[in-house]
């Protein structure tokens, strides 16, 4: 119900700036296929992701450049076996493995945008607009099961989000957050009829990152460590 600040208040760029406005407030509203979108390549990125700078854009940018056929981005999460329960659940600590990466701040293939829209199996996408989560779960399911590859993860970076926004309603504080994302890997994994996300041990860095160079010669000097 919100509408669109003022056209006054938004940036001047050098590129087209289009707002789209829907009809229904759905989570899937974001994989649409906009006529809009002539890029092959898709940043989405939440209105909450603040922290991330102009050469971690420009290098996630880069590394999908690489690897068009990936989910690329930055939030990364990971998925387990609990033997307690026999289930899969969802796993959003600082681990050394990642088989997601949130598409609050994602690159991707626009192609993704049809597949999710037209192709996803079952009943996941009414799902996703039901329970108001896991949209993102259920796009890396997608990809993961149409590509047979991992996630990328790009940068060291794992806080997104300023300290004082932590306080404000979303999604992600939920008490029961946690514990929905869990019955929608469970569910996602029954409707698909495997496990389609592959865990990896690895992230894209810059090759100078880290290393002892002036910083005037290194392509992305401005990457977060956290």
């Amino acid at each position: 119900k919100k509408v669109p600040p003022a056209e006054t208040v938004w940036p001047k760029v050098r590129v087209p700036l289009t707002v789209v406005r829907t009809t229904e407030n759905k989570l899937s509203n974001r994989f649409f296929p906009y006529a809009e979108i002539e890029t092959e390549a898709v940043l989405a990125i939440d209105d909450d992701i603040i922290m991330l700078t102009s050469d971690e854009l420009q290098f996630g940018y880069e590394v999908w450049r690489e690897f068009p056929d990936r989910l690329v981005g930055y939030p990364g999460r990971l998925h387990l076996w609990d033997h307690e329960t026999n289930k899969w659940k969802y796993e959003s600590e600082w681990t050394n493995e990642v088989s997601m990466v949130l598409t609050g701040a994602a690159f991707y293939h626009k192609y993704f945008n049809y597949l999710y829209t037209y192709k996803m199996p079952g009943d996941i996408k009414n799902w996703v607009d039901a329970h108001m989560n896991c949209e993102d779960i259920a796009m890396n399911f997608l990809v993961a099961n149409v590509t047979g590859k991992a996630v990328i993860k790009v940068t060291p970076r794992k806080k997104f989000k300023c300290p004082e926004c932590t306080a404000i309603d979303g999604l992600s504080l939920d008490q029961t957050h946690m514990v929905e994302r869990s019955e929608c890997i469970n569910k996602f994994a029954s409707v698909f009829g495997t496990m389609p996300l592959k865990v990896v041990e690895h992230r894209a860095d810059p090759v100078l990152y880290k290393d002892d160079f002036p910083e005037k010669l290194k392509s992305f000097p401005n990457i977060g460590s956290l």
